[in-house]
């Protein structure tokens, strides 16, 4: 009987985390955060951080594709000027290794001077078949800091959950002034990031697979953490 309990108990612990492996993101959120999310639609939490002007914002969205082919995408980002709103450049400026890289981007700002500044951005594979990207602000024009990072996780076969992290710290002419511009934009980002990877599979799908064998290469010689 003692066994009998144990094995209910080890089978317990396992359904659950399989669950939480299939997508650990989607345990954030509330039910109805979650089915607002799986239904194509867009959830963004704010946390307020002491001592920061903004706060610490998360995105949650699902994208009709698997993690592999949204990091592929993200992960290919001199391409980003391309899709991300007001970005007018993007520009690898330093390999440190195959899955990090300094990226220089230049951002179109309303009222205020244009933004350049320079991001290093570090890919790595988790188990379970998802992504993670992080950036760190290295240095910028106006912008005191900013870092934050992309969760992939998958959802079913086919899909995946995106949590787009990102906490800025302005310079004090943009403080108050951009706030709630900024928040729109990074709601703005997140939707961009999910139509150019659901185009890109639907219309484009060479490119998508160049930018996925780019993706495998670079990883080649990191195996997931």
């Amino acid at each position: 009987m003692i066994g009998m309990r144990w094995l209910a108990a080890a089978a317990a612990l396992w359904l659950g985390t399989a669950h939480e492996g299939r997508c650990g993101l989607l345990d954030d959120l509330n039910e109805a955060q979650r089915r607002e999310v799986l239904s194509g639609g867009q959830v963004m939490l704010q946390e307020a951080v002491a001592g920061k002007p903004w706060p610490r914002v998360r995105v949650f969205q699902l994208v009709r594709a698997t993690p592999e082919e949204v990091a592929a995408v993200f992960f290919d980002y001199e391409n980003s000027k391309t899709y991300i709103p007001d970005l007018l450049n993007s520009r690898i400026s330093k390999t440190i290794t195959p899955l990090v890289l300094e990226v220089d981007y230049e951002v179109k700002v309303p009222i205020l001077a244009d933004e350049a500044y320079t991001a290093r951005n570090e890919l790595r594979a988790i188990h379970g078949g998802g992504f993670h990207v992080s950036w760190i602000l290295l240095r910028a024009l106006q912008t005191k800091g900013a870092e934050g990072n992309l969760r992939i996780e998958p959802h079913g076969e086919r899909d995946s959950v995106i949590r787009y992290t990102n906490l800025v710290t302005p310079g004090t002419g943009m403080a108050k002034v951009l706030k709630t511009l900024a928040l729109a934009r990074m709601q703005k980002t997140v939707q961009a990031i999910v139509r150019k990877v659901e185009s890109q599979k639907k219309n484009h799908p060479r490119d998508l697979a160049r930018q996925v064998a780019a993706l495998r290469q670079a990883l080649a010689s990191h195996p997931p953490e």
